[in-house]
C-alpha cells in the first residue's frame, strides 16, 4: 500500500493564488449580473459571440503592450505551438470580424460574456480570473458610433444599479497627433507622466526630448485640460498656437480629434447622459490599440476603473480586413464590489 506525500493531500484543499470559487447567493448575484447586462446589450441591438477561452498567442498578443503580452497565461500544444489564454476579448472579435464575419451587414453589433486570465496581483474586484462583458461595434467610423457605444456604456452601468459613476472621455487621436514623429521613448515618458499626473516628471520629460515653446506649452497642459465643453475650447486655441513648433499636420490634426470630440459630446447631450460625462484629455491610458476616443467608468470607493472602452480602427486590418471599430468591456466582479459599498 502506498501512502500519498501530505503535501500532496495539503493541495486538495487549496486553489491557486489569484482564482476564486463563487458558490451559493454569490454566484447567484454574478449569473444575475451577466444576464442583466446581456439583457441590455440585446435592447440595444448588440447579438452575443462566444469565443473561444484560448486560442494561438501570435492572435491574442496582436496589439497588446508590453505588459499586456507578460501577463498572458502561455502553454504549448502536443504540436509545440504556443497557445495562451484570452487576456482580451478585442483582438478575438477582430479575428472574427476579418475572418468569419465579413459577409454580414454593417455595421456589425456584437455582445459578449467570459472570463479574462491575467497573471498580475489582484486587484480590488479582478482576480487573475475575472468577468467581463463588452460589445463592439465594427464597420462604423462616425461620432454616431462613438456617441451611441458611450451611451451604452453608461445604459449598462445603469442597469446594474451602480449610482455615483461618471465616465471619463478623452481623445487618444488628439494625443497622437501631438506626439506623432516623437521618438517612442519619448512618447512613453510623456504619456506615463501624463497618466500619473506627474507634473514634474512631465516637465522633464519634455525638456529632456527638447520638446518647447507652444508645442511644449501644449503637452505639459494636457494633465489640466479636464472639464466640460468649455476645455475643448482652451485646447483649441492651444493647438491653434502651434505655429512653427510643429508641422501643419500636427495642429490640424489635434484640432480634427478635438472637433469629433465635441460632437461626440453634443450627441450624448440629445441621448441625455452628458451629466455622466468628464471630458479628459488626459485620458491617454489604455490599450495600445486605441486611435480614437477613450473612456473609462470610474466610481467612488474603488481605485480601478469598472469599465473601459475606446476606437481601435487599425487593429481588424492585422488580421487582413481594414474595418473601423469601437468597444467597452465592464469587470462585473467590480460592478458586484461597488453595488455592496453601495
Amino acid at each position: 500500500m502506498t501512502t500519498e506525500p501530505t503535501s500532496a493531500v495539503g493541495l486538495r484543499s487549496q486553489i491557486p493564488h489569484g482564482v476564486q470559487d463563487r458558490f451559493l447567493a454569490e454566484a447567484a448575484r454574478r449569473r444575475r449580473a451577466e444576464e442583466v447586462v446581456r439583457e441590455c446589450f440585446a435592447r440595444w441591438g448588440y447579438q452575443e459571440v462566444i469565443p473561444p477561452t484560448f486560442e494561438f498567442y501570435e492572435n491574442l498578443s496582436i496589439g497588446a503592450s508590453a505588459e499586456l503580452k507578460e501577463a498572458m497565461y502561455r502553454f504549448l500544444d502536443q504540436k509545440g505551438r504556443t497557445l495562451a489564454l484570452r487576456a482580451d476579448f478585442t483582438p478575438q472579435m477582430a479575428r472574427m470580424a476579418a475572418t468569419k464575419l465579413f459577409d454580414q451587414p454593417m455595421p456589425l453589433r456584437c455582445s459578449y460574456v467570459g472570463s479574462l486570465f491575467r497573471y498580475e496581483e489582484p486587484q480590488a474586484g479582478r482576480k487573475r480570473e475575472f468577468t467581463q462583458a463588452g460589445i463592439e461595434l465594427i464597420g462604423a467610423d462616425t461620432a454616431e458610433a462613438d456617441a451611441e457605444v458611450v451611451a451604452l456604456a453608461i445604459a449598462a452601468l445603469e442597469a446594474l444599479e451602480l449610482r455615483s459613476f461618471q465616465v471619463n472621455l478623452g481623445q487618444m487621436a488628439f494625443f497622437r497627433n501631438l506626439t506623432r514623429g516623437l521618438p517612442e521613448e519619448t512618447v512613453v515618458a510623456v504619456r506615463d507622466a501624463i497618466d500619473h499626473k506627474n507634473q514634474a516628471r512631465l516637465v522633464d520629460a519634455l525638456d529632456r526630448a527638447g520638446l518647447t515653446g507652444n508645442w511644449g506649452r501644449l503637452l505639459e497642459r494636457l494633465p489640466a485640460l479636464i472639464g466640460g465643453p468649455g476645455m475643448l475650447e482652451e485646447a483649441r486655441d492651444l493647438s491653434e498656437d502651434l505655429g512653427q513648433d510643429a508641422s501643419p499636420a500636427h495642429g490640424s490634426g489635434a484640432r480634427a480629434a478635438l472637433e469629433r470630440l465635441s460632437e461626440v459630446y453634443r450627441l450624448l447631450e440629445a441621448y441625455g447622459v452628458a451629466d455622466r460625462v468628464i471630458l479628459d484629455l488626459s485620458e491617454v491610458r489604455g490599450m495600445d490599440y486605441y486611435t480614437g476616443i477613450t473612456f473609462r467608468g470610474v466610481a467612488p470607493g474603488l481605485g480601478w476603473p469598472v469599465l473601459s472602452g475606446g476606437r481601435y480602427d487599425e487593429l481588424i486590418a492585422r488580421f487582413g480586413r481594414p474595418l473601423a471599430a469601437i468597444g467597452f468591456g465592464i469587470g462585473i466582479e467590480r460592478a458586484l464590489l461597488i453595488q455592496s459599498h453601495q
